[in-house]
């Protein structure tokens, strides 16, 4: 049966983490302040530094050191104590989350209402049968120290033998060397989230360790640098997927990172280092899955990673149309890749057909890509985004370098002779791909917005692009298709495309209000 540890009192020290008021810090200093003589104040830096109030100096003496300017605050002891800090150990919450017992909720009520509540006593014994958990997830849950001894350790690894998820995420301990040690004899662990802690000490004394179990491994958001992880991978030496996003990485940091570990990682997630160019090295591994979003990257590879299939490079700086090419080089396998929150511009791109076009040309510039934003293409989609791209080229809508590979593939699938089609065949593969147009509104405009389309366009979406240039609201609105004999015909069922409708070249589209 399982007891939980007696309690034992906690005194802060400098590098302790804190949770004060729902807010994370760290404590810098502690000791006598000179506006507070008489009591014991706390320096802390806190994780929000719109929190802080200054930069570890008052009343003109400097007491600590912040890493961000004004993140600092003082507190006295009292206020802590009243804001009701929590500091426990592992295996305290885990009889917290998964050994307490329900009694007190065999009833619920709402209102005055009285519902009976069925299933506690199966979910109790399953709970505190620990042996049995496979998943335990203690995120956000005031863990500041992992085990007390070694005692205490050989009850947790006894109790967690079949664990192999474990979420520690947004919690309060600091020793990477501790975080090793407990690791190490959880043998059927295989998945650890660690991200949001800050592992500020223990570097000194992190022996190797046997953590080749654990395949999966997230670090985000845990201040560390290329230095760090690299002495941290020497013992997570198997590891298949890697998280490390929003940390201190360099260039040179992930350069000589993965110099130094034994390349086993298939996904590997970097976004958010203010990275501002793809690290080389990547080219050595093995990897089919690659986040680098949210970094400052602005041009690719100059070699090919023939492995990877997934790319997010979404809020990055690729600025012009043609890195779209560049990728395609450089990613030959890409099957999946996400682009938004970059102004890839093109000087012969055509305002008029919206949003669509642009999803269209960027898909068609890629070999293989079948998911692309997000957003799921058949083969259907892809032949039409392919065929409406040469038409752009053929046109000379478009500036595209028609001496890359991907042209070459393009024509020869298509089976188009670019020495002998003629002008008026060009037409006529464009005349089937784009339709021009007339929009009429029955309240406002003096003349008619002509308007490009694509067959493929669902009524909804050709509906928004009408209100966007109108400035209708979409839900006020309905359309009316006038065809080339003057019939009038309401245009409903928003999600089929305008094809169904039979609405071609010329044709015009009525708007009027919906009636309410």
């Amino acid at each position: 049966m399982l007891k939980p540890m007696a309690e034992t009192p906690i005194s802060y020290e400098v590098g302790d983490r804190l949770k004060i008021g729902g807010y994370f810090c760290t404590v810098k200093f502690i000791g006598a302040i000179k506006s507070w003589p008489s009591v014991e104040a706390y320096g802390v830096e806190w994780d929000d530094p719109n929190r802080g109030k200054n930069s570890g100096t008052v009343d003109g003496i400097h007491y600590f050191d912040v890493d961000r300017p004004n993140s600092g605050s003082f507190l006295k002891e009292s206020k802590i104590k009243t804001l009701g800090v929590r500091r426990i150990n592992f295996y305290e919450a885990l009889l917290e989350t998964y050994g307490s017992s329900s009694n007190g909720m065999r009833s619920l009520s709402i209102g005055s209402k009285k519902i009976e509540s069925l299933g506690f006593e199966k979910l109790d014994a399953k709970n505190k049968n620990l042996k049995k958990l496979r998943k335990i997830t203690l995120r956000d849950s005031d863990i500041a120290t992992l085990f007390q001894d070694q005692n205490e350790l050989d009850i947790i690894v006894r109790e967690c033998t079949s664990v192999n998820d474990l979420d520690l995420s947004l919690n309060l301990f600091t020793n990477v060397s501790s975080l090793c040690q407990f690791v190490e004899p959880l043998k059927s662990l295989q998945t650890l989230d660690i991200s949001q802690n800050k592992l500020s000490s223990g570097w000194n004394d992190l022996r190797r360790y046997d953590l080749s179990h654990i395949t999966k491994l997230r670090l985000s958001s845990c201040d560390l640098s290329g230095g760090h992880i690299g002495k941290l991978l020497k013992n997570f030496n198997a590891l298949k997927m890697l998280d490390l996003s929003y940390n201190k990485l360099t260039y040179e940091g992930i350069q000589n990172l993965m110099a130094g570990v034994t390349p086993t990682f298939e996904e590997l997630n970097i976004t958010g280092n203010n990275l501002e160019s793809f690290p080389e090295l990547l080219a050595h591994m093995a990897l089919k899955d690659l986040n680098i979003s949210n970094n400052n990257i602005s041009n690719t590879l100059p070699i090919a990673i023939h492995s990877i299939e997934t790319l997010d490079l979404s809020e990055n700086h690729l600025k012009v149309r043609s890195r779209i090419d560049d990728l395609n080089i450089a990613f030959p396998s890409l099957k999946n890749i996400r682009l938004n929150g970059n102004d890839l511009k093109s000087n012969g791109s055509s305002a008029d057909i919206e949003d669509q076009a642009t999803f269209y040309e960027v898909l068609a510039r890629f070999d293989h890509v079948m998911v692309l934003n997000g957003s799921i293409c058949d083969i259907k989609i892809r032949k039409e985004a392919e065929m409406y791209f040469i038409s752009k080229v053929l046109n000379s809508e478009l500036d595209y370098d028609i001496s890359l590979p991907r042209w070459s593939r393009l024509i020869e699938s298509y089976d188009i002779d670019t020495n002998t089609i003629s002008l008026n065949k060009i037409k006529e593969r464009r005349q089937s791909l784009v339709l021009k147009i007339k929009v009429r509104s029955v309240e406002g405009s003096d003349s008619d917005l002509e308007l490009s389309i694509l067959p493929s366009f669902t009524v909804r979406y050709v509906k928004s692009i009408i209100c966007r240039k109108l400035k209708l609201d979409i839900l006020e609105v309905k359309l009316a298709h006038e065809n080339s004999k003057g019939m009038l015909n309401e245009i409903t069922h928003n999600f089929c495309p305008v094809s169904d409708f039979s609405v071609v070249e010329g044709d015009i589209i009525h708007v009027h209000a919906a009636s309410k």
